[in-house]
C-alpha cells in the first residue's frame, strides 16, 4: 500500500515540476498584458518547482546538502510571491520597491538558525539530522515558521480580495471589474493546499506520528497542487486577462467617512444634513434629465466631474446618505429604463440584447443578474407579465 502511493506521489510530482515550469517559462515571455503579474506568478510556480526539485533530483542534493538545505527553506517564499501576485493583480499602479525585500527576512532567519549545527559542521553531522529530521529542533522550528507565515500571507490576501471588492461596487459600474471569481478560486485552491499541509504537519511532528498517514495526505496534497496548475491552463485559455485592476490609492466609504468625522468636527450634523440633501437632489436630477449611466464604463470619478463635486463627495453620499454603492446606485437607473423599453409597445420590438446594450451594460450575464436583484424577476419573464 505504502509502496504504490509512492510510486503514485512520485509520479504525480514530476507531471507537476515539469507542468509548473513550463507554465512559468510561458508566462516570463509574455510581452503583453500585465507582466509584472506574470512574473510574480511564475516566481511562485518556480518556488514550487524548486522545493519540488528534491524528489526528482535526490541523488543530486545528497552529495551536496547545503544546497539541499537551502532548497528546503526555499518554501518561505511561496507566501510572499504568492502576496505579491495578488496585489499586482488587483491594483493597476502596484510596482515592487526596495521595501518589498523586507519579505525575505523569514528565510534569511531560516538560514542562520541552521549555521550552527548543520551549515559549520561535517557531511557526516548533517546526515544524522536526515536521519533524526523530525527531532531536530531547527528543522521542527522551520516548518512550523514556514505554516504560520504561509497562513498569514493567506489572510492578508483575502483582505485585499475584499477591499477590492469594496473598492469596485463603491466607484464603479461596470460588472467586468467586479469579476474576482477566478482569482478567488484559485486563492481558495492554495488555501486547500495550505490545510491538507497542516493536516501532514500533524502526522509528522506530534505524537500522533503515523507515516502510512503522513504519506496518503502527501499524496493528496500534490494532487490538489497538480488541480491548481491545470486549473490557471484553464482559466488562461478562456480569460487571458483576469483583472481589471484598479489604483491602489482609492479609499472605500469607511475610510472617507472616519477622515471626515475627524476633521470635520466643528460642523454641526443640521449643516452636514443639508449639504448632502442638497447633494442628493443634484445627484438625482442629473441621472435623470442628463443619463450618464448609460456609459457602461461609469466612474465614481467621472460621475462626481460632470456634477462638479470631489468624488469623495460623492462617495460618501450614494453610500451613506442613499444607503446603496455606486455600482447599485448606477444599475438601478439602468434596470429602469430597460424595464420601460422592455414593455414599450413597438414594431418590432428590441430584443433583450438590444435592449441591454442600450442601457449601458456590456455582458448578458452581468444584465441578468442586476435584473433580476432588483425586480426579482428575468427580463424574459417581466416582459412576458407585462404583455
Amino acid at each position: 500500500m505504502v509502496e504504490n502511493i509512492v510510486v503514485m506521489f512520485e509520479n504525480i510530482v514530476l507531471v507537476i515540476f515539469f507542468s509548473y515550469l513550463f507554465v512559468a517559462t510561458y508566462l516570463c515571455s509574455l510581452s503583453s498584458g500585465n507582466r509584472l503579474s506574470h512574473k510574480l506568478l511564475a516566481a511562485y510556480l518556480l518556488v514550487v518547482v524548486v522545493d519540488l526539485s528534491n524528489i526528482i533530483f535526490n541523488d543530486f542534493y545528497q552529495a551536496y546538502p547545503d544546497l539541499d538545505m537551502l532548497r528546503y527553506n526555499v518554501s518561505l517564499f511561496m507566501g510572499p510571491a504568492l502576496y505579491l501576485y495578488v496585489k499586482t493583480a488587483i491594483y493597476n499602479d502596484f510596482t515592487l520597491k526596495l521595501k518589498h525585500l523586507l519579505h525575505t527576512i523569514p528565510y534569511v532567519i531560516a538560514c542562520l538558525v541552521m549555521i550552527p549545527n548543520f551549515f559549520s559542521v561535517d557531511n557526516a553531522s548533517k546526515q544524522l539530522w536526515y536521519d533524526n529530521f523530525t527531532a531536530v529542533a531547527e528543522l521542527t522550528f522551520i516548518h512550523f515558521m514556514t505554516s504560520i507565515q504561509f497562513g498569514l500571507y493567506l489572510v492578508a490576501i483575502y483582505k485585499h480580495i475584499i477591499r477590492y471588492r469594496k473598492v469596485v461596487v463603491e466607484n464603479y459600474s461596470d460588472a467586468d471589474r467586479l469579476n474576482k471569481r477566478w482569482l478567488t478560486q484559485l486563492i481558495f485552491l492554495f488555501t486547500l493546499i495550505y490545510f491538507i499541509g497542516l493536516g501532514r504537519m500533524y502526522f509528522r511532528f506530534s505524537i500522533y506520528q503515523n507515516y502510512e498517514l503522513e504519506r496518503l495526505v502527501q499524496l493528496f496534497m500534490v494532487i490538489s497542487a497538480l488541480l491548481s496548475i491545470c486549473w490557471i491552463l484553464w482559466q488562461a485559455l478562456h480569460k487571458p486577462e483576469l483583472f481589471n485592476g484598479v489604483s491602489s490609492t482609492i479609499t472605500v466609504t469607511d475610510e472617507l467617512a472616519t477622515s471626515k468625522d475627524n476633521s470635520s468636527v466643528s460642523k454641526t450634523p443640521t449643516i452636514e444634513t443639508e449639504k448632502y440633501d442638497a447633494i442628493v437632489l443634484r445627484l438625482r436630477n442629473y441621472m435623470e434629465h442628463n443619463k450618464p449611466f448609460l456609459d457602461p464604463y461609469l466612474s465614481v470619478d467621472t460621475l462626481a466631474e460632470r456634477i462638479n463635486l470631489p468624488s469623495s463627495e460623492l462617495s460618501i453620499t450614494i453610500n451613506r446618505k442613499i444607503g446603496q454603492h455606486f455600482f447599485d446606485f448606477v444599475n438601478l437607473y439602468r434596470i429602469n429604463l430597460a424595464a420601460e423599453m422592455l414593455i414599450k409597445n413597438e414594431q418590432p420590438s428590441k430584443t433583450v440584447l438590444e435592449i441591454l446594450h442600450e442601457v449601458g451594460f456590456n455582458s448578458k450575464s452581468s444584465f441578468n443578474t442586476a435584473f433580476k436583484k432588483h425586480l426579482l424577476m428575468t427580463p424574459s419573464q417581466y416582459r412576458k407579465l407585462h404583455s
